[in-house]
């Protein structure tokens, strides 16, 4: 009975030491159960987490920047300056014009957006500078942007400065609407050529038409308005030797990271999606 007795004893805090050192495991390692952290919890502003022990395998990332790029053209807000000057004329390595490939990508971008997305477009050239599309809900102008955009031509010069000045009125407008007060304004600026100087540029004759040497600067004011502001430049093999067009758009852009340019204007398409794409950030 004695050396039973001890042998049940024995047992029984062999058992009781096996449970201290689980329960001590356990605890060590934050519970059996990790907890959710509260960074988790409280993600970035726009940003999508998974919580709850479930795994963010590709699967699942691709379905939620999906499902966020989706809400964010609800609430699209883009206005688009397009250069159509005589460069814009000159053929791409796919054997098409600079201004089609434009065309092009433009009316891909906006196929994307759904009624309550807000777009406008203007176009410029030397000799004139239009409102092809006023800023406006998309269900108001969709029917119309095809015909408008298709029928952009390349001719004459670049008057920078009065573009971004005619363009910065349409958006002191726009972002004055009652309708549009909780709209965040983005601009898109795309042109392939350096400001002409000069009779012809659709300005004062003889007058560079840089924005940088004017006061007020239109590029500044457009950005004053709290507009966040994209700058693409469709460059050539002569023009990516010359730093002066990438320098000016640089400047224009809100920040350096919202300036793009394309080697060639096949590539046009491609970067509007990845300027959409960080506006949906």
């Amino acid at each position: 009975m004695y050396k039973t007795s001890q042998s049940g004893r024995g047992g029984l805090m062999l058992v009781l030491l096996l449970i201290i050192l689980f329960i001590s495991a356990v605890f060590f390692a934050d519970g059996i159960f990790p907890k959710v952290s509260e960074e988790s919890l409280n993600p970035k502003a726009g940003e999508s987490v998974v919580v709850g022990g479930q795994s963010t395998d590709g699967t699942n990332t691709l379905q939620l920047q999906t499902v966020k790029f989706k809400d964010c053209l609800k609430t699209i807000t883009v206005d688009l300056l397009l250069d159509r000057s005589g460069s814009m004329g000159s053929l791409t390595p796919s054997k098409q014009t600079k201004i089609n490939r434009l065309k092009e990508a433009v009316l891909s971008l906006v196929s994307k957006f759904n009624d309550s997305s807000i777009i406008g477009i203007q176009s410029f050239n030397s000799l004139g500078i239009a409102d092809d599309i006023p800023i406006s809900f998309y269900k108001d102008v969709k029917n119309i942007i095809p015909k408008k955009v298709n029928a952009l031509s390349a001719n004459g010069a670049t008057p920078t400065h009065d573009a971004l000045a005619f363009s910065y009125e349409k958006l002191r407008e726009a972002v004055a609407k009652p309708e549009f007060k909780d709209r965040k304004f983005n601009f898109i600026f795309i042109s392939d050529g350096a400001p002409c100087p000069g009779i012809g540029c659709g300005g004062t004759a003889g007058q560079n038409q840089d924005p940088r040497i004017f006061d007020p600067n239109p590029a500044d004011q457009i950005k004053d308005l709290g507009v966040n502001v994209f700058t693409l430049g469709i460059y050539d093999s002569y023009q990516a030797k010359d730093p002066e067009l990438a320098n000016l758009l640089k400047s224009i852009a809100s920040k350096p990271e919202n300036y793009y340019e394309a080697n060639n204007a096949d590539e046009v398409n491609g970067l509007l999606n990845a300027i959409t794409a960080k506006i949906c950030q």
